[in-house]
């Protein structure tokens, strides 16, 4: 699971609060991406690739330590979802 590895990188202990903050943050994460690669591939198909688990986890990280995004999303971050946009997502991706 996503949120529970984002929580490892950034050693929070698993019983801290900030757990479910970063549950938050990685939902919304993924949520960003998916609308700003293409909203109608299904969620389910996103979580199977590593470039789009890798993106969630930057962005929820980047949401974590500075939550208005204040400079923006980094350029590795606009790098991966713009990999993301040049990939079809199917079945098969990984």
């Amino acid at each position: 699971m996503t949120e529970v590895k984002l929580s490892d990188e950034l050693n929070i202990d698993q019983q801290s609060e900030d757990v479910t903050t970063i549950n938050e943050l990685v939902s919304d994460a993924e949520l960003i991406i998916q609308n700003s690669v293409d909203h109608t591939i299904a969620l389910e198909q996103y979580r199977k690739n590593v470039i789009f688990n890798r993106a969630a986890k930057t962005l929820a990280t980047q949401l974590y330590y500075d939550r208005e995004l204040s400079d923006g999303m980094s350029k590795g971050l606009q790098m991966m979802i713009n990999h993301l946009k040049g990939m079809k997502l199917d079945a098969k991706t990984s």
